[in-house]
């Protein structure tokens, strides 16, 4: 049953990581933690099991508010958007840049959602990982 879990099993350690800094992240900038950290990538963690890789990024990506894709935003979603970004440094060594330099470098298209958010949390500037 759980048939692609031997093989994805590094990429169930690499996002339960993430998510443990995603957690840790989101509450230093809100002050609190909200539901999106307790469900944000849940999906991977539990796909990994049944499917393989390729197809678990590209359905999360598809499908996950907080990615660049034609699902409509919200405050919200690009908050959640600025923290994955931001935590990324900590547990991915593939991607080391913060919210800031991952907007302008990636996403400069969204630059008039997400730079008032980024001044809203002090987060309006590169930075080296802390």
């Amino acid at each position: 049953m759980l048939k692609y879990r031997k093989e994805n099993l590094e990429a169930i350690k690499y996002t339960k990581e993430h998510r443990k800094a995603f957690k840790m992240i989101e509450k230093q900038l809100l002050g609190h933690n909200t539901w999106r950290s307790y469900v944000h990538d849940l999906d991977k963690v539990i796909l990994h099991n049944f499917l393989p890789h390729d197809k678990v990024k590209k359905f999360h990506l598809k499908t996950a508010r907080h990615h660049d894709n034609k699902i409509k935003k919200n405050r919200n979603d690009y908050i959640e958007m600025i923290v994955d970004w931001e935590c990324a440094r900590y547990t991915k060594p593939d991607k080391p840049l913060n919210a800031y330099d991952t907007l302008y470098k990636f996403y400069p298209h969204l630059e008039n959602q997400i730079l008032p958010l980024l001044k809203e949390f002090n987060l309006d500037h590169h930075t080296e990982k802390r």
